[in-house]
Protein backbone atom coordinates (compact mmCIF):
# COMPACT_ATOMS: atom_id res chain seq x y z
CA UNK A 1 0.00 0.00 0.00
CA UNK A 2 2.39 2.68 0.87
CA UNK A 3 4.82 1.29 -2.26
CA UNK A 4 1.55 2.20 -4.39
CA UNK A 5 0.86 5.59 -2.73
CA UNK A 6 4.57 6.20 -3.47
CA UNK A 7 4.76 5.38 -6.98
CA UNK A 8 1.57 6.90 -7.93
CA UNK A 9 2.84 10.04 -6.01
CA UNK A 10 6.52 10.22 -7.92
CA UNK A 11 4.38 9.40 -11.35
CA UNK A 12 2.37 12.74 -10.32
CA UNK A 13 5.34 15.10 -9.56
CA UNK A 14 7.10 13.48 -13.08
CA UNK A 15 3.48 14.57 -14.96
CA UNK A 16 3.72 17.97 -13.65
CA UNK A 17 7.37 18.51 -13.83
CA UNK A 18 6.76 17.69 -18.21
CA UNK A 19 3.89 19.41 -18.40
CA UNK A 20 5.49 22.84 -16.60
CA UNK A 21 9.20 22.19 -17.93
CA UNK A 22 8.97 24.56 -21.18
CA UNK A 23 7.48 27.23 -19.85
CA UNK A 24 9.39 27.40 -16.68
CA UNK A 25 12.91 26.78 -18.45
CA UNK A 26 12.37 29.95 -20.22
CA UNK A 27 12.39 31.87 -17.30
CA UNK A 28 15.08 29.86 -15.17
CA UNK A 29 17.93 31.44 -13.54
CA UNK A 30 19.19 27.98 -12.13
CA UNK A 31 22.96 27.75 -10.97
CA UNK A 32 24.81 27.41 -7.46
CA UNK A 33 23.36 31.22 -6.15
CA UNK A 34 24.27 30.79 -2.21
CA UNK A 35 25.85 28.16 -0.08
CA UNK A 36 24.94 27.45 4.13
CA UNK A 37 24.21 25.55 7.45
CA UNK A 38 20.72 24.44 8.66
CA UNK A 39 20.72 23.63 12.07
CA UNK A 40 17.39 22.58 14.13
CA UNK A 41 15.25 20.50 16.38
CA UNK A 42 14.36 16.90 15.04
CA UNK A 43 11.32 15.13 16.21
CA UNK A 44 11.03 11.36 14.76
CA UNK A 45 8.25 9.34 15.66
CA UNK A 46 7.81 7.21 18.44
CA UNK A 47 9.98 5.76 19.89
CA UNK A 48 12.82 8.53 19.45
CA UNK A 49 13.15 11.34 21.83
CA UNK A 50 13.40 14.88 20.13
CA UNK A 51 17.12 15.68 18.94
CA UNK A 52 19.44 18.26 17.81
CA UNK A 53 19.77 18.06 13.63
CA UNK A 54 22.72 19.96 11.60
CA UNK A 55 23.45 20.61 7.82
CA UNK A 56 24.53 22.04 4.77
CA UNK A 57 22.26 23.50 2.13
CA UNK A 58 22.96 25.03 -0.80
CA UNK A 59 20.46 27.80 -3.40
CA UNK A 60 20.51 26.80 -6.82
CA UNK A 61 18.28 28.95 -8.05
CA UNK A 62 14.92 29.67 -9.88
CA UNK A 63 12.75 28.72 -11.95
CA UNK A 64 10.74 31.52 -11.95
CA UNK A 65 11.02 34.46 -9.57
CA UNK A 66 8.60 33.01 -6.88
CA UNK A 67 9.78 29.19 -7.25
CA UNK A 68 12.93 28.28 -5.62
CA UNK A 69 15.13 25.15 -5.78
CA UNK A 70 17.73 24.21 -3.06
CA UNK A 71 19.44 21.31 -2.29
CA UNK A 72 20.58 20.01 1.22
CA UNK A 73 22.32 17.10 3.61
CA UNK A 74 20.74 16.85 6.88
CA UNK A 75 22.41 14.56 9.81
CA UNK A 76 20.36 13.55 13.29
CA UNK A 77 20.93 10.73 15.49
CA UNK A 78 19.14 9.30 18.41
CA UNK A 79 19.29 6.25 20.68
CA UNK A 80 16.68 4.77 23.04
CA UNK A 81 16.36 2.13 25.61
CA UNK A 82 13.43 -0.73 25.48
CA UNK A 83 12.58 -3.64 28.00
CA UNK A 84 11.42 -6.77 26.83
CA UNK A 85 11.04 -9.31 29.17
CA UNK A 86 13.01 -7.85 31.78
CA UNK A 87 16.07 -7.17 29.74
CA UNK A 88 17.03 -3.87 28.35
CA UNK A 89 18.03 -3.40 24.94
CA UNK A 90 19.96 -0.58 23.65
CA UNK A 91 19.31 0.69 20.39
CA UNK A 92 21.02 3.86 18.21
CA UNK A 93 19.75 5.27 14.79
CA UNK A 94 21.14 8.02 12.78
CA UNK A 95 19.79 9.11 9.45
CA UNK A 96 22.06 11.09 6.50
CA UNK A 97 19.05 12.56 4.44
CA UNK A 98 19.74 14.42 0.79
CA UNK A 99 17.13 16.30 -0.65
CA UNK A 100 15.68 18.31 -3.36
CA UNK A 101 13.45 21.34 -2.10
CA UNK A 102 11.00 23.60 -4.55
CA UNK A 103 9.92 26.15 -2.54
CA UNK A 104 7.47 29.12 -3.39
CA UNK A 105 7.56 32.21 -2.05
CA UNK A 106 4.67 34.36 -1.65
CA UNK A 107 4.89 37.65 -3.65
CA UNK A 108 4.36 40.20 -1.06
CA UNK A 109 5.84 43.39 0.16
CA UNK A 110 8.41 43.60 2.60
CA UNK A 111 11.29 42.07 4.06
CA UNK A 112 9.36 39.11 5.44
CA UNK A 113 8.89 36.56 2.57
CA UNK A 114 6.53 33.65 3.55
CA UNK A 115 6.96 30.18 1.38
CA UNK A 116 4.83 26.74 1.38
CA UNK A 117 7.10 23.76 -0.57
CA UNK A 118 8.63 20.30 -0.75
CA UNK A 119 10.59 17.91 -2.40
CA UNK A 120 11.88 14.60 -2.46
CA UNK A 121 14.99 12.84 -0.41
CA UNK A 122 17.14 10.06 0.15
CA UNK A 123 17.77 8.69 3.71
CA UNK A 124 20.45 6.55 4.48
CA UNK A 125 19.74 4.99 7.87
CA UNK A 126 22.23 3.23 10.46
CA UNK A 127 21.68 1.75 13.18
CA UNK A 128 23.04 -0.68 16.14
CA UNK A 129 21.75 -2.77 18.40
CA UNK A 130 23.08 -3.88 21.97
CA UNK A 131 21.82 -7.22 23.43
CA UNK A 132 21.93 -7.48 26.87
CA UNK A 133 23.51 -10.82 26.93
CA UNK A 134 26.36 -9.39 25.25
CA UNK A 135 27.18 -9.20 21.65
CA UNK A 136 26.18 -6.30 19.07
CA UNK A 137 23.94 -6.00 15.88
CA UNK A 138 24.49 -2.92 12.78
CA UNK A 139 23.00 -2.51 10.11
CA UNK A 140 22.11 0.12 7.35
CA UNK A 141 19.30 0.52 4.65
CA UNK A 142 18.28 3.41 2.52
CA UNK A 143 15.06 4.93 2.05
CA UNK A 144 12.76 7.35 -0.53
CA UNK A 145 10.95 10.14 1.45
CA UNK A 146 8.71 12.86 0.75
CA UNK A 147 9.09 16.31 2.34
CA UNK A 148 6.74 19.15 3.05
CA UNK A 149 7.64 22.38 4.57
CA UNK A 150 6.52 26.08 5.68
CA UNK A 151 8.32 29.01 6.66
CA UNK A 152 9.75 32.53 6.24
CA UNK A 153 12.69 34.10 4.64
CA UNK A 154 14.27 37.65 5.50
CA UNK A 155 17.51 39.30 4.73
CA UNK A 156 20.09 39.40 7.25
CA UNK A 157 22.58 41.44 5.28
CA UNK A 158 23.41 42.18 1.83
CA UNK A 159 24.52 38.51 1.69
CA UNK A 160 22.91 37.32 4.04
CA UNK A 161 19.53 35.28 4.40
CA UNK A 162 18.06 33.22 6.91
CA UNK A 163 14.93 30.52 6.55
CA UNK A 164 12.78 29.57 9.52
CA UNK A 165 11.04 26.75 8.51
CA UNK A 166 9.09 23.27 9.83
CA UNK A 167 8.89 20.48 8.28
CA UNK A 168 7.70 17.25 7.84
CA UNK A 169 9.33 14.42 6.47
CA UNK A 170 7.92 11.50 5.40
CA UNK A 171 9.65 8.31 5.79
CA UNK A 172 10.51 5.67 7.53
CA UNK A 173 10.60 6.69 10.75
CA UNK A 174 8.22 9.78 10.06
CA UNK A 175 9.67 13.06 11.35
CA UNK A 176 8.93 16.41 12.12
CA UNK A 177 11.62 19.28 12.12
CA UNK A 178 11.97 22.87 13.14
CA UNK A 179 14.80 24.11 11.63
CA UNK A 180 17.27 27.46 10.51
CA UNK A 181 18.92 28.12 7.19
CA UNK A 182 21.82 30.14 7.31
CA UNK A 183 22.78 31.52 3.32
CA UNK A 184 25.57 33.02 1.90
CA UNK A 185 24.40 34.45 -1.85
CA UNK A 186 27.60 33.41 -4.14
CA UNK A 187 28.38 36.24 -6.58
CA UNK A 188 26.87 39.59 -7.43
Amino acid sequence: MLFRTRLSATILLVAMVALLAPQVLAKSDIGLKGIGLKAGLMMPEDPFDPTFTVGAVADLGTFIPELHWDASVQYWSASYDESVFGANRDYSWSDIAIKSTVRYLFPIEGGIKPYVGGGLGIHLYSWDYDHPGGGSFSDSDSEFGFHFLGGAQFKLAPKWKMQLEAEYAIADPDQFAIVANFIYALGK
